[in-house]
């Protein structure tokens, strides 16, 4: 597993950065409905963002290897 770890500074950056397009979508949605999408939207980000820089992921020599090894 990776050593590198997203900050709460950078997790925020990457929230403000996205915030803008989710309230635009947002308003597609009913009012009613808006504040728990919204939360939902958040919740789903932080999500794929722990996801995606917490996968292993091969290097290179690694990735050739494994492919060759499966021909």
């Amino acid at each position: 597993m990776k050593e590198d770890k997203i900050t709460n500074g950078e997790m925020e950056k990457l929230i403000e950065t996205f915030t803008p397009m989710i309230k635009k979508k947002l308003q597609n949605t009913a009012y009613q409905e808006r504040e728990d999408l919204e939360q939902e939207l958040y919740i789903k980000l932080i999500e794929k963002v722990d996801w995606l820089i917490y996968q292993e992921v091969p290097g290179f020599w690694e990735f050739i290897v494994d492919y060759l090894t499966k021909l």
